[in-house]
């Protein structure tokens, strides 16, 4: 499905049509790395966590860097992404996942393993080694502390990506009905547009890769593989037909720009 402003797709076409690359990457990351990693984690000799851990952020950092490129190519595209599902759509910011959903990620699995009673009573912990058992229970202060710094730099940079959207999209609002009157002018508008929103959407693929990093650089080994672990698994959950089906169902509609502050 073309986007509104397909027409308009910059010089040249990206390799491959960014869905299909998306799905030789979920795939990917659904088939080999995420059965990988969860191996290793239940290992009695996690040995391999450290290597499969970097796999799978290298396999993130690699999906947002040709992000990029196909934006470059087509930015219409990414931010009307077609490959989406509506369960997906609430949680997305500018074309992706908003960046808040990896803090507040984080953060659940900390507040879960500090209210639980006794992880053993989970009957998933007993094909789990200790030190994963463990991961995220009495966090260090330096851990809180660098999570609240990143949460404290998105609530910074967050609303001024807002902010330029908005002034965007007015703007382009503005023009294209002054120059419809004029019979010109019009494609040089939206080009324009298109430019602008290029660089937003740049700009917010760079904040979600750097929290990403920040992330598994301010955790150990084993809280960065489950953080990995969590994100992916949480993807992997857009795409279940169950969970899909049952909010297809729901007649309370969910509006992600609203939720994430448009």
């Amino acid at each position: 499905m073309a986007g509104p402003f397909s027409f308009l797709s910059r010089k040249k076409p990206t390799p491959i049509p960014f869905k299909d690359y998306y799905d030789n990457w979920f795939h990917t990351l659904t088939n080999t790395l995420l059965p990988l990693l969860h191996q290793s984690l239940s290992s009695p000799s996690p040995s391999l966590v450290p290597f499969r851990r970097d796999l799978l952020l290298q396999h993130f950092l690699l999906y947002y860097d040709f992000l990029d490129l196909a934006a470059s190519h087509d930015v219409s595209q990414i931010l009307f992404p077609s490959w989406r599902n509506s369960l997906e759509t609430p949680f997305l910011f500018l074309g992706d996942l908003h960046p808040y959903l990896f803090t507040n990620l984080l953060r659940s699995f900390i507040d879960a393993a500090n209210n639980e009673t006794s992880i053993l009573e989970n009957p998933e912990s007993l094909d789990k080694p200790w030190q994963v058992l463990t991961a995220w229970m009495n966090p260090p202060k330096k851990l809180i502390l660098r999570m609240e710094q990143i949460e404290c730099g998105l609530r910074l940079m967050v609303p001024p990506l807002v902010s330029r959207v908005r002034k965007a999209q007015a703007g382009f609002v503005g023009k294209v009905a002054e120059k419809w009157a004029k019979k010109k002018g019009i494609k040089e508008a939206v080009k324009a547009e298109m430019e602008e929103m290029l660089d937003v959407f740049l700009g917010a693929n760079r904040l979600r890769r750097s929290v990403i990093i920040e992330i598994v650089n301010a955790t150990n080994v084993y809280q960065g593989a489950l953080f990995l672990q969590g994100l992916a698994q949480f993807l992997v959950g857009f795409k279940e037909p169950a969970s899909l089906a049952e909010f297809q169902r729901c007649k309370i509609p969910i509006n992600g720009g609203t939720h994430w502050g448009f």
